[in-house]
Order: C-alpha cells, then sequence, then structure tokens
C-alpha cells in the first residue's frame, strides 16, 4: 500500500498545484489512486485469463459499473477512516526528500501500468513474444 500512499500524497499534491480541487484536494488524490488501483486489476485479470484459471468465472460487462463504484467506495473509506489522508500527508511532507513534480511521477507510473496491461493483453492473446 506504501506505493499507492506515495501516489496519493503526489496527486493531493498535483491537485492543490492544478487548483482544480481547491475545495477537496484529497478527491483529487482518490481519483489517481483508483485509476492506477484499476489497471493494476485489470492487469491481473487478463494474466489470470491468460494462465486459464478464469475460465470457469468470467467477468460479465453489466458488473463493470457496479465494480468501479465499489471500488471507489472502498478507497475512499480507507483515506477518509479517522483522518488517515491527513497522516499520510503528513507523513511526506515530513519526510520531504524528493524534488520530483508530481505529474511526473503519475506519468511514469500509469505509463508503466498501461505497459503491463497491454503485456498481459498480448499474453492473454497469445500475440507477438507469446505466440504458441
Amino acid at each position: 500500500m506504501r506505493i499507492y500512499n506515495y501516489l496519493f500524497y503526489k496527486s493531493y499534491l498535483l491537485a492543490k498545484w492544478s487548483r482544480n480541487f481547491e475545495d477537496i484536494p484529497v478527491l483529487g488524490g482518490i481519483i489517481y489512486v483508483v485509476l492506477c488501483i484499476m489497471l493494476n486489476i485489470f492487469t491481473i485479470v487478463m494474466l489470470l485469463e491468460g494462465v486459464g484459471l478464469l475460465d470457469k468465472y468470467p467477468f460479465d460487462d453489466k458488473y463493470k459499473y457496479p465494480f468501479v463504484f465499489c471500488l471507489l467506495m472502498l478507497i475512499l473509506i480507507y483515506y477518509l477512516h479517522k483522518g488517515r489522508y491527513k497522516k499520510i500527508i503528513e507523513k511526506f511532507e515530513s519526510n520531504n526528500r524528493d524534488n520530483i513534480h508530481p505529474v511526473l511521477i503519475i506519468i511514469i507510473y500509469l505509463g508503466l501500468s498501461f505497459g503491463l496491461l497491454l503485456l498481459a493483453g498480448l499474453y492473454r492473446n497469445h500475440d507477438w513474444i507469446f505466440a504458441k
């Protein structure tokens, strides 16, 4: 969860810097974290489908919106429970050693996650280097 807490902190800084979420910068942080977690979950699901473990239990498209809503609510509850987001922000602000811009961190993580998602899709479909 450390990487997601770091992503939350950097996206929180980005929300404060961009002034799009001036009233609730925590929401801006949560949106990016949920996007990153969704990409990672989809990557894991594609890998499991490629191995053949999810043949008996396919994920139907009618469940995608409730799934995303539940994931957003779970992440929101995680960060808002007993002011956990304040503790995370204080921890990273007191330990502030990096001067890397938040946009760069978020773009690198999303790029790596998207690249892994594409590789998982290639593995699932047995294309390119994963051809039989």
